[in-house]
């Protein structure tokens, strides 16, 4: 059953291309993107503005952007590496761009990127997985401090991960046999929906609604993705097909940024809806 959307829309966007990469800079009030064209062989990379819902693609300076990828973004700027190995995806070098410009602020070609923390951007010889991190400033890609241990990294890594994502929220997955899918399949039964849920769910709760994501089975073994939202006295507010004729299910499939619900719908298109304030 499907009732009369509540939440208004405030972005979509098709790319024509599967979304392969999302990063939200929470500093810049931004979200970076990757998207790949397999079909041209090409990727393309992107920043929205999720004040004014702006998008701007970002035009690289190199030709072959096949064989660069999103790693993050931060403070305003969106960083992108290069391959060292191509058939075993082992990343090289560190592109850092200016997000509103897309200019290059920085380049170091023998590094590999591996986190964002406090002071700056940890990185490590892209060639030598066993060797010592270093830190580097994100403003200049200069180098800060050397000789940081592995352990070290990943600490930092995460201590800071938790502070920069506190202005988002990500679903948790919930799967088939678990106390809480089988009180939210309850729910929708209760709610009449068209179908139960299969195989595993995802949900989150704000001060005002909550947020399911969850599978139906659609043809001879493939799902269907679908996207509820309620309010917390149960009424209905949105209903979204994020993928059909799925062979699988997936994890984060939408996520919340300050006041506003994002998800990728078919692979290509990036939608945003602001939620009850």
């Amino acid at each position: 059953m499907k009732y009369q959307v509540i939440l208004p829309l405030r972005f979509k966007y098709d790319f024509g291309a599967p979304v392969w990469r999302l990063r939200p800079d929470t500093v810049a009030n931004r979200l970076a993107l990757e998207v790949r064209d397999a079909d041209l062989l090409i990727a393309h990379f992107y920043t929205l503005d999720c004040a004014t819902y702006t998008l701007q693609e970002i035009k690289l300076p190199q030709q072959l952007t096949w064989w660069q990828g999103l790693e993050d973004a931060h403070q305003g700027k969106v960083y992108i590496h290069g391959y060292a190995d191509r058939q075993l995806g082992q990343h090289k070098g560190i592109l850092a761009l200016e997000a509103t410009t897309g200019k290059p602020a920085w380049e170091s070609t023998g590094l590999a990127f591996y986190g964002i923390v406090a002071a700056g951007i940890l990185a490590y010889p892209a060639t030598e997985l066993e060797a010592d991190y270093t830190l580097l400033d994100a403003a200049s890609g200069k180098t800060m401090e050397s000789g940081i241990s592995q352990l070290q990294a990943t600490a930092a890594v995460n201590d800071f991960g938790r502070q920069r994502y506190s202005l988002c929220q990500y679903p948790v997955l919930y799967k088939e046999g678990e106390t809480y899918f089988e009180q939210v399949r309850d729910f929708l039964n209760a709610m009449e929906f068209e179908a139960g849920p299969v195989q595993a769910l995802e949900y989150a709760e704000t001060e005002n609604c909550f947020i399911i994501s969850f599978y139906i089975a659609s043809g001879k073994d493939k799902l269907k993705n679908i996207l509820l939202v309620y309010d917390l006295a149960g009424e209905f507010l949105l209903q979204e097909t994020l993928g059909c004729g799925l062979s699988g299910i997936g994890s984060d499939t939408f996520f919340i940024f300050g006041a506003d619900l994002y998800f990728i719908q078919n692979r290509d298109i990036l939608k945003a809806y602001q939620l009850l304030t």
